[in-house]
C-alpha cells in the first residue's frame, strides 16, 4: 500500500496543504519531483519536518494563516537547500 493511504484525515490535510506550498512556490522543483516520482516521499518527510508548525498553528483552523504559509515556505526552501541533509 502506498504510504499516503495510510495517513490519517489530520495528516492528508497537512499533505494536501503542503502539496499546494510546494507547487506554488517551488513549481519548478515540485514539476521535477514529479516527473521523478519523488514527490510523494519528499512530501512525507515534509510532513514530519513541519509537523510542529501545524502544532503550533492549529492546524486546519489557520490553513489561511499568512504567517503559517510564510513559515512552511521557509521550511520548505530550508529542506531544499539541505539543512535536513542529517535527518528530521
Amino acid at each position: 500500500m502506498h504510504p499516503v493511504k495510510m495517513l490519517d484525515a489530520d495528516d492528508r490535510l497537512r499533505y494536501d496543504y503542503l502539496g499546494e506550498v510546494f507547487e506554488t512556490e517551488f513549481e519548478d522543483t515540485y514539476l521535477q519531483y514529479h516527473i521523478s516520482r519523488i514527490l510523494a516521499y519528499e512530501l512525507l518527510n515534509l510532513l514530519n519536518i513541519c509537523a510542529h508548525l501545524f502544532d503550533e498553528f492549529g492546524f486546519p483552523d489557520c490553513e489561511d494563516s499568512r504567517l503559517l504559509r510564510y513559515a512552511v515556505t521557509g521550511t520548505i526552501a530550508e529542506y531544499l537547500e539541505g539543512g535536513y541533509e542529517n535527518g528530521l
